[in-house]
């Protein structure tokens, strides 16, 4: 197997885990959205699962590259160029991945948009929570008795 068909066959193992965390990325967006916490552990679990399989597809890469004598920061373009075959089938892989990573940027960057919207929303209710315990009452004195700014009325 020459150095453009092994390159073929770990992008393509990457182009497959990327449309996996592309999926789950869509799911996390209904998830958020639904404020599906155990849902979205399980999600992120799965996730870690699909970055380690990257990561080692990854390094499958980097070693083919070092041992055909590239440098490992040689751009996808370059490879390309001076592979002598195949060029149409990696041209086509590069576009694909290119094109899935920018759809997983974007739809990560509006999760984390909502996940901070929600918690925004968390520390809106919470200040609101810690005002309503404050009273308005007066002890001796027009002293303010206030009752205890805390939302558990425990001394530690």
């Amino acid at each position: 197997m020459g150095f453009s068909d092994e390159l073929m066959e770990i992008l393509k193992e990457q182009l497959e885990i990327l449309k996996s965390l592309e999926k789950m990325a869509y799911d996390k967006t209904d998830v958020i959205i639904n404020n599906d916490v155990e849902v979205l552990e399980q999600l992120t679990k799965e996730e870690e699962g699909l970055i380690n399989r990257m990561g080692i597809a990854e390094e499958k890469r980097l070693k083919l590259m070092d041992s055909w004598g590239l440098n490992i920061n040689t751009p996808m373009t370059q490879i390309i160029e001076r592979s002598p075959d195949g060029t149409e089938k990696l041209i086509e892989i590069k576009a694909g991945l290119t094109e899935i990573l920018n759809r997983i940027r974007e739809r990560n960057i509006i999760n984390s948009e909502l996940i901070n919207e929600n918690l925004q929303w968390l520390d809106f209710n919470m200040n609101l929570i810690s005002n309503a315990q404050t009273s308005t009452t007066y002890g001796k004195g027009k002293e303010n008795k206030g009752v205890n700014d805390s939302l558990f009325d425990r001394k530690v």
